[in-house]
Formats: C-alpha cells, sequence, structure tokens
C-alpha cells in the first residue's frame, strides 16, 4: 500500500495499533453518552450483529487483500528464477563466440547479475541499475550486431541472438512484477473499514459503562499484525518478507568459479 510507504514497518504497527486504540475509545465515548441521553438505547440486540458482520466484512477484505499480495510476491519469486535462468543460457551460449567477444559478454552478463543484486539489497540503487542494466543490454546487442556484420549468421549464432532477446525481454517483465502492488483504493478501504470496526467495538463494548482496556488492547495488536503482513508483502524488497535473489546469487558464484 503506497499510502504507508514513507514510514519503516514498526513505526505502521505502532501508528496503526494507536489510531484504533483511539477509535475505540472515540466508540466507548459515544456510546457512554447516547447511554446517558437515552437509557434504554443499546439494549437491542442488532448492535452486536452489525459489529460481528463488520467484522466478518473485515476477514473477508484482509483475506481478499493477503490473496492479492501473496499472488504479486509468488510472481516476483517466479521472475527472479526465470530471469536467471536466462542470463545462464546467455552466459553459457556466448562461449560460441571468439574472444575478445566472449570475454566480454561473459563480463557484461557478470556484472548483470551484481548489480541486479546490488538492487535488490538496497533498492534505492533501482534507478541506477535500471539504467546500467539496460547500458549493458546495448553492449550485448552490440556484440551481436558486430559478429552479423562479420558474416556470423549461423544457427549456432542464432541461439545466442535468443539468449540475449530473453534476458532484455524478462528485464522488462521483472521491472513490471517490481511495480505490482495493492491498488490504493483497497487500501484505502482496508484501513477506514478497520477504524469503523474498531469505532463500533469501542460503541458495543460502552452497554455497561466499563472499559475492557486489556481486551481491546490485545484485539488490536492481533488484528494489527496481520495487516502488517499486507503492508510487508506489498514493499517488495523493504520491509521483513523479501523476496528471494538465492537462484541469482548462485548463478554469480558459478560464474565466478567458471573461466571467462
Amino acid at each position: 500500500m503506497v499510502i504507508v510507504d514513507a514510514l519503516p514497518l514498526w513505526a505502521v504497527y505502532i501508528l496503526t495499533v494507536v489510531l484504533l486504540l483511539v477509535a475505540a475509545e472515540i466508540g466507548f465515548r459515544i456510546g457512554v453518552a447516547m447511554k446517558r441521553r437515552d437509557p434504554s438505547w443499546g439494549t437491542s440486540s442488532m448492535r452486536g450483529a452489525v459489529v460481528g458482520g463488520l467484522l466478518g466484512l473485515m476477514a473477508f477484505l484482509m483475506a481478499f487483500c493477503i490473496g492479492i499480495v501473496i499472488n504479486q510476491q509468488s510472481t516476483r519469486r517466479d521472475m527472479v528464477v526465470t530471469e536467471a535462468n536466462a542470463i545462464g543460457t546467455a552466459w553459457l551460449r556466448a562461449g560460441f563466440l571468439n574472444d575478445p567477444d566472449r570475454s566480454k559478454a561473459r563480463e557484461l552478463l557478470k556484472e548483470y547479475v551484481e548489480v541486479r543484486l546490488a538492487a535488490a539489497a538496497d533498492p534505492s540503487q533501482l534507478d541506477a541499475t535500471v539504467a546500467r542494466s539496460e547500458a549493458i543490454h546495448g553492449e550485448l546487442w552490440a556484440i551481436v550486431e558486430d559478429n552479423v556484420r562479420q558474416g556470423n549468421d549461423s544457427d549456432i549464432m542464432g541461439l545466442f541472438v535468443e539468449s540475449i532477446n530473453t534476458v532484455i525481454d524478462v528485464h522488462l517483465l521483472r521491472l513490471t512484477a517490481a511495480e505490482l502492488r495493492l491498488p490504493r483504493l483497497v487500501g484505502i478501504v482496508l484501513y477506514a473499514s478497520t477504524l469503523m470496526s474498531f469505532l463500533l467495538v469501542g460503541v458495543a463494548s460502552s452497554s455497561d459503562g466499563r472499559r475492557d482496556s486489556a481486551a481491546i488492547l490485545l484485539f488490536a495488536l492481533a488484528f494489527v499484525a496481520v495487516m502488517m503482513i499486507i503492508v510487508d508483502l506489498d514493499q517488495p524488497q523493504r520491509g521483513l518478507l523479501r523476496v528471494s535473489q538465492q537462484a541469482l546469487s548462485d548463478l554469480l558464484q558459478q560464474m565466478t568459479a567458471l573461466p571467462q
């Protein structure tokens, strides 16, 4: 949810818990005030049904949001493996070239993996990584063009061209996957509905005029903990639940171990 991207996860958690407790307190005071004005107010069972129904709706909305962000996270994870396979194939097929093109192509592909891993470790480098990645695309394609101009247009060369095309295509697909986010409107509805739910919980708890602070606090802590799963999964490479880059790390180790 882009509306909370400016804050670290722990700050979002604390702020959300505080907001829900404030909403519950406001609801409690509204309920007490209404009870003073009309002693018969609050005796209807309808209020409990409304609160239960709204909490059920919240459970459905949260499950819906979790489903979205888990699918997005799965897509990002699959794209890492797809990219590692594409780069690895290009690295192997670069061996069909003659020196110095072979060494240059493999050096570029190794650097390509390094900058991708750097961006995953530090999202602030994303713009620089995209720029350098696209520059490497251009250098690799220049190698392809030079070989074709020199008459190297065999089927084997075609395999190398295909692998470089795949690397470029996967780059665009991975950028698209990284930009997948929970829609802003859904995030706003989730937060607004949660605040409304705790407001009504506060109203419902005012029937006997006594606060059950411990129960409300525990409910808020547990409720927000589930919400933070959604927030965390919706922040690519920023939160605790990050996409594993193991496939690229393993590929880099193989590139380093093998001769160029």
